[in-house]
């Protein structure tokens, strides 16, 4: 991930967690809750607790560009993602449900 705004800019290797999380959030501009991103995480909307543990680590490194509630991109953060070659190599390792379809969908003509 690489951040650049105002005088500053800055580079994160994220975790393979993070980079779900912010692909999902990247994709649904408008938000996720806890239980909808457990969903697409896990495939069960009931593993909230899993996905604000993870949402505030992910938000320790990126709060100014973070909203909650829902979960989304603050409305003046630009989101520029990077798409593999071929959109079946996307987060290769994902075993997120949604992760999945994003790579079915993005492989259709």
């Amino acid at each position: 991930m690489r951040v650049s705004g105002g005088a500053a800019s800055w580079t994160r290797e994220l975790s393979p967690r993070h980079a779900e999380l912010l692909c999902l959030l990247a994709v649904h501009r408008t938000g996720r809750t806890a239980s909808d991103l457990a969903g697409d995480l896990f495939g069960d909307p009931a593993r909230t607790v899993t996905v604000r543990a993870e949402m505030s680590r992910v938000r320790r490194y990126l709060g100014a560009f973070l909203e909650h509630r829902p979960y989304r991109f603050a409305e003046d953060t630009e989101v520029e993602v990077l798409l593999p070659d071929d959109p079946r190599a996307l987060l290769p390792h994902s075993t997120a449900p949604a992760v999945g379809g994003l790579r079915m969908s993005a492989a259709l003509p």
